[in-house]
């Protein structure tokens, strides 16, 4: 049995209390509406006008990885090439951005049904490190932070 890795706990800590983050949690059994309200600040992906405009439908939304990422599976009306209802799987990080786009330029995989959208997505969560990748995203934002302060103080000393 391998011992218990404390580090999510500390990134969502700092999340919490110093970025204002907090990681995503289960707020609604309606998938729509647990995606609206873990998605709400972060990204405008499942706000109503952005779902109209696509004409997609929220079938499932759920968290994973200690709340570090959350996954929707949309269904929108299919390319002209196939006109079917499509579906696919979005991996969103803490911090809103999609985390599993393809470089296709239909904009990642489609799949005909929801239970292969859903398998998709759990094996880009298998393969993606939510812990490495938050860190990073984090001493990056404090790089930043750092530069920005640095350039306030310099600008109020000249």
């Amino acid at each position: 049995m391998k011992p218990e890795n404390k580090q999510p706990d500390a990134i969502t800590s700092t999340l919490r209390s110093i970025c204002g983050i907090s990681a995503y949690e289960c707020k609604s059994c309606d998938p729509k509406y647990n995606a609206q309200r873990n998605l709400e600040g972060r990204t405008h992906y499942a706000d109503e006008g952005t779902l109209k405009f696509f004409k997609a439908r929220i079938l499932s939304a759920r968290h994973d990885a200690n709340g570090l990422l959350f996954y929707i599976i949309e269904s929108t009306p299919g390319i002209s090439d196939n006109p079917k209802k499509t579906k696919r799987a979005v991996v969103f990080d803490v911090f809103g951005t999609v985390v599993n786009e393809r470089a296709s330029s239909s904009g990642g995989t489609w799949h005909a049904t929801s239970d292969q959208a859903h398998k998709d997505a759990k094996a880009f969560i298998a393969s993606f490190d939510a812990i490495t990748h938050t860190t990073e995203a984090l001493k990056t934002r404090a790089k930043r932070l750092d530069q920005e302060s640095r350039d306030i103080l310099s600008s109020l000393n000249a």
